[in-house]
């Protein structure tokens, strides 16, 4: 049977009370802190005037690099004591802060596999004209211990660009960086078998939890807002 459990609170005060060593696969989606000065993206699902704003100025994705950076570091710390010897750790952020947090990663002893990419097959387009569409979204592959990795190779070959449209349709329930349920599938399929336990310490809409389920995975999600909470 499988086991799903949503915590509510912040993952940084969560993550110490979960036991060391006991997780396959750590997968989230954190905040990017790039909220600031973006434009506001509306919930297409209603029409024009009672839209409500999902876009990204959100206070929880607004700091300084020194404070985002702090919280990155302390979470990574909590990733690397929580995570089995062979556990992996999947990560979305921004091309701001990646040469950052891969090489604290590497500090910590962890094997930085690569860098991955999911473009977004319908990104959105751009208010302002001042520049391309933005259709990237980055995410880093990591292994705890180097050589005790559990990467399904059997599955066969995939490229590390993952080909996906942004979430749409019945599938989106208004969370503003919503990741689709299909690429969280395959991730997860890559890097755990039935029954591991998954980690999502930024859980926003639930995705984790959804595509863990579907795949006889075990899973627990962490997240601090109400409004998610209640999406997921």
């Amino acid at each position: 049977m499988t086991h799903l459990l949503l915590i509510k609170g912040d993952c940084l005060e969560v993550l110490p009370h979960i036991p060391k060593g006991c997780v396959d696969l750590v997968i989230t989606d954190p905040p990017y802190n790039i909220a600031e000065g973006v434009v506001p993206v509306y919930d297409t699902r209603y029409p024009k005037g009672k839209r409500r704003k999902i876009g990204l100025e959100a206070d929880w994705d607004k700091f300084t690099d020194e404070e985002f950076l702090h919280m990155m570091y302390k979470f990574i710390d909590e990733v690397y004591r929580i995570l089995k010897p062979s556990g992996t750790f999947i990560c979305f952020t921004s091309d701001r802060y990646l040469s950052y947090l891969r090489t604290y990663i590497r500090r910590k002893g962890m094997v930085y596999r690569q860098t991955c990419v999911w473009i977004k097959l319908n990104p959105t387009p751009q208010m302002r004209k001042v520049k391309f569409m933005h259709a990237t979204e980055f995410f880093f592959l990591v292994h705890k211990e180097k050589g005790h990795d559990n990467f399904r190779w059997e599955l066969g070959q995939h490229p590390n660009v993952f080909y996906h449209p942004i979430v749409a349709g019945k599938e989106r329930v208004g969370h503003p960086t919503q990741k689709p349920i299909w690429l969280f599938s395959e991730l997860i399929k890559y890097t755990t078998r039935e029954g591991d336990l998954i980690l999502d310490p930024f859980l926003g809409s639930g995705t984790t939890l959804v595509a863990a389920r579907n795949l006889n995975r075990n899973a627990i999600g962490i997240e601090i807002n109400d409004e998610y909470i209640n999406m997921a």
